[in-house]
């Protein structure tokens, strides 16, 4: 018999998703830019309040760098535009 996590357990699993990555951001593995954007889009999944200045913060730095291609989607840009957008990533 297939057994389904409870809401509580599945919150629990994207908080430590939260916490993993804020740890990997701190430690130098996962860049600032990258792991604000994985914090910004798990905040509406851990149950936290819309106006979490905690978490606001992440969505702040995703909505002023959205436009910077980042992670795998980099090997689709033309390696002239991305030496141009370096310097302000």
């Amino acid at each position: 018999m297939t057994r389904y996590a409870t809401h509580q357990e599945y919150v629990q699993s994207v908080r430590r998703q939260v916490v993993s990555t804020a740890q990997a951001m701190l430690d130098g593995q996962l860049s600032f830019l990258i792991g604000s954007r994985r914090l910004a889009a798990l905040r509406h999944e851990i149950d936290a309040a819309a106006d979490d200045s905690d978490l606001l913060v992440f969505v702040s730095i995703d909505s002023e760098t959205d436009a910077f291609p980042l992670g795998e989607v980099r090997e689709h840009w033309d390696q002239d535009a991305l030496a141009r957008l370096e310097p302000e990533i």
